[in-house]
């Protein structure tokens, strides 16, 4: 069978030459500017200590830290929960999970580590101690406690309401679309 619109007609294959001479240009433009850029990003003033260190205060005050190593715990419980009904793997679970303890928290830390680079990088020093510094007063303290609180019933809410919603909008984009002429 052939296709009744080959050979294409001789303005629709200029335009798609030009088309794709376009997106080469953009390649090599895109191209062009990251190579430009790489010594900008490399050039990147380094940390000091001291600016990485009250990163990490804010880290571990905020609970960045204890979500990042609290996921060996969550591995651990599933792995129980796993073998609830197979007591003879009980003793080698236990010395598995313990033998991976080591490796969880160096993988733990090099995330941690680049959580408090990230922190340092787009906040100042100086804003960073304010921070750490509201983190550590009682206040600041009631409010991450709160937080915590306020974020799981906040999840038990959300639930159900992103499923509301996103049916809802789902079904007024159908009726839009039935209105012009589309069927789904």
């Amino acid at each position: 069978m052939t296709d009744p619109s080959w050979p294409p007609a001789s303005g629709s294959l200029i335009k798609g030459f030009q088309r794709m001479i376009r997106r080469s240009l953009v390649r090599a433009a895109l191209g062009l500017a990251l190579v430009c850029a790489a010594p900008a990003f490399a050039q990147a003033p380094a940390l000091t200590q001291s600016h990485l260190q009250v990163a990490r205060e804010v880290a571990d005050a905020t609970g960045i830290t204890s979500g990042i190593t609290n996921i060996y715990n969550e591995f651990e419980k599933s792995v129980q929960e796993l073998i609830a009904t197979r007591p003879e793997m009980k003793k080698d679970t236990d010395a598995v999970v313990a033998a991976l303890k080591p490796e969880a928290d160096k993988r733990a830390e090099e995330m941690t580590r680049t959580a408090t680079e990230v922190f340092a990088r787009k906040m100042t020093e100086a804003d960073l101690k304010e921070i750490a510094t509201f983190f550590k007063s009682p206040v600041g303290q009631r409010y991450n406690t709160l937080r915590r609180e306020a974020m799981d019933d906040l999840l038990n809410v959300l639930q159900p309401w992103s499923v509301q919603t996103s049916q809802y909008l789902f079904d007024r984009f159908s009726q839009e679309m039935r209105k012009r002429g589309h069927t789904f």
